[in-house]
């Protein structure tokens, strides 16, 4: 039995053996005697060479050490994650060394070894009855012990959803939801991809009402229809057709409501490999995906397979596999790069994603993992941000919602106007817990630190009319939101009035001597004439601090706002300056302070 295997790795894999070993430090060998058993055959060595001991081209026989000497000590360790389990995992350790090599161990449901793992192989047909059935048992556990994950009693409905049960499902119905609570509906998050083929108008409301044809709807629909009968729930809310599309109250109205919405949800289905709503996501070849993910690096070999005699005398068979990160096959699926769908995976409480590779389940209490426990490891997953309980002031909050604007700024919105809108959901429910007030995306408490944003921005665009040009909502572009931490507010904020702020501040302007020694960093491009050949002052705020991220020590700079003067004392924000604080007196903060604060508009 495992005659392709080595000595030392066919006495490792007997049942006795890992008995002994599991939990514990293994010295497997030294590193030169595994490199030459991967070379004459050995799978494990082979797979041990990879994950932690070579660097491997063309393995084995082009394999290089890494900084390791070859006598080295290779330490095995043997892990299990659940009490009835024996090996689900297995660290490679270079002793001495912290970093680590790892691998994952799963056996197939019906083999007789999945008694020793607790990991089974991954479930790719995501509307398969084990699948739906353990996504039932989920959302039942999560519903009855979970706290924190259930529905807000006085939170409002949303006004219309799809009845998908009625008859015998050859027609969807439009109806009102006012008699709904938390737990009743299923709501949908999904590309758009465009106009919508269908959708709810003032015209065919009466229509949608008197039935819609299931197979006239849009293939992600049908899915999310599918999804929602198999779970057993009856009403559906899809944006498309439960918001008045031509309606801008309606609209409003509703997405005014989207916090409430998406929380309220039984669970949110999450159609992530859809790139359009005629895609659809039951039916994407995730075996492909499996196959590519489970490649190890350039050897191509997917699995390293191992027989194992049971204590009745029968054959089992073990899988290893270099550690799968579930987060490196969904960061770049379509719906992570829509503006809208952010909130709708911060919004919920109950998530379902229809992911590349099988279905995943996450709640506001239990981190993103698989539906039926796969060998995929979500620890550095996808789970997206929660929105926290904490204070207004705390520090990891201020950090939450720099990561968000860093996410949403690079997503797409089909429409400039909405991009408030696409973010409107989160920022009201951190308004209410915070409170605070979030204006144009800069909270009201910090407003001179929030308006020191950094575009990144590297082609010609336009700024939008839908925002102030001092808001970075006024970019559709990757925004870099101020990290530093301000020692000294020089600026003095008075009000603001609609998309004007008016503060106290000292102007920089091109008459200073030392002016044409400073630079900024323009939010478009540098060859964008945002200026109108008009000469940029820069609007002084103070001194901050911050870490080099490269040297790992302290830097000081002082910030202010490059605009250009549009009327008198009236300005519009064109980039930012952030220069280094010079040990020569003539560039450090006494230049700035050769001005006088004057009283402006920045619009």
């Amino acid at each position: 039995m495992n005659q392709e295997f080595c000595e030392r790795c066919r006495d490792l894999f007997n049942l006795e053996t890992l008995r002994k070993v599991s939990g514990h430090a293994y010295r497997h060998g030294q590193a030169q005697a595994i490199g030459q058993s991967a070379f004459n055959g050995c799978p494990f060595c082979g797979l041990m060479c990879h994950v932690k001991i070579c660097e491997v081209f063309g393995f084995p026989k082009d394999a290089e050490f890494f900084e390791c000497d070859p006598e080295d000590w290779v330490v095995v360790h043997v892990r299990s994650r659940t009490e009835g389990s024996l090996i689900d995992s297995i660290e490679i350790e270079i002793e001495g060394e912290e970093e680590r090599g790892y691998c994952r161990v799963f056996a197939a449901e019906d083999d007789p070894s999945s008694a020793l793992t607790s990991f089974r192989p991954v479930e790719t047909d995501v509307a398969s009855p084990t699948v739906v059935s353990a996504a039932r048992q989920l959302i039942s556990s999560c519903r009855d012990t979970h706290p924190a994950c259930r529905a807000v009693t006085e939170a409002q409905p949303p006004t219309r959803v799809l009845d998908v049960s009625r008859s015998n499902g050859a027609l969807i119905y439009l109806c009102s939801a006012s008699h709904l609570s938390g737990e009743d509906y299923v709501a949908l998050s999904y590309c758009w991809g465009g106009d919508q083929p269908l959708k709810l108008l003032s015209n065919n409301k009466t229509g949608l009402e008197n039935g819609i044809p299931f197979t006239s709807l849009p293939q992600t629909l049908q899915d999310a229809v599918t999804c929602s009968k198999a779970l057993g729930y009856r009403y559906l809310w899809v944006d498309a057709l439960c918001i008045m599309q031509d309606s801008e109250s309606d609209r409003l109205k509703e997405i005014g409501n989207m916090a409430s919405i998406y929380r309220n949800a039984a669970v949110t289905i999450t159609a992530v490999v859809a790139g359009s709503v005629s895609e659809g996501y039951l039916d994407y070849n995730r075996l492909d995906s499996i196959e590519s993910a489970f490649e190890t690096w350039r050897s191509g070999t997917a699995h390293c397979p191992v027989n194992i005699e049971l204590d009745d005398g029968r054959i089992g068979m073990l899988s290893i596999i270099p550690q799968v990160e579930g987060r490196n096959a969904t960061k770049f699926m379509p719906l992570n790069k829509r503006g809208w769908c952010l909130q709708e995976s911060m919004l919920p409480r109950r998530l379902l994603y229809y992911g590349p590779q099988e279905l995943l389940f996450r709640c506001l209490t239990v981190n993103c993992q698989s539906v039926v426990p796969s060998v995929i490891d979500y620890t550095n997953g996808i789970d997206p941000p929660r929105i926290p309980s904490g204070e207004r002031h705390d520090l990891n909050s201020k950090r939450l919602w720099y990561d968000i604007v860093r996410d949403f700024s690079l997503r797409k919105v089909s429409l400039a106007e909405d991009r408030i809108h696409a973010i409107g959901g989160v920022i009201s429910e951190l308004e209410r817990k915070w409170e605070d007030e979030c204006i144009f995306g800069i909270w009201k408490s910090r407003l001179l630190e929030d308006l020191c944003w950094l575009s990144k921005n590297e082609s010609l665009v336009e700024r939008s009319r839908h925002a102030p040009s001092w808001s970075w909502m006024s970019l559709n572009s990757g925004i870099e939101v101020n990290y530093m931490n301000f020692e000294t507010v020089d600026a003095i904020f008075h009000d603001i009035s609609e998309k004007t702020i008016h503060l106290t501040c000292r102007v920089m302007t091109k008459s200073h001597p030392l002016r044409g020694e400073i630079g900024h960093n323009p939010d478009f491009k540098i060859t964008s004439d945002e200026s109108d050949g008009k000469h940029v002052d820069y609007l002084y705020i103070g001194t901050a601090r911050w870490n080099d991220i490269i040297l790992g020590t302290p830097r000081y700079g002082c910030i202010a706002i490059a605009a250009i003067e549009v009327e008198d004392s009236v300005f519009r924000r064109v980039g930012l300056v952030d220069r280094m604080i010079s040990p020569n007196p003539a560039f450090g903060i006494g230049i700035w302070m050769e001005s006088m604060p004057k009283k402006i508009m920045l619009i």
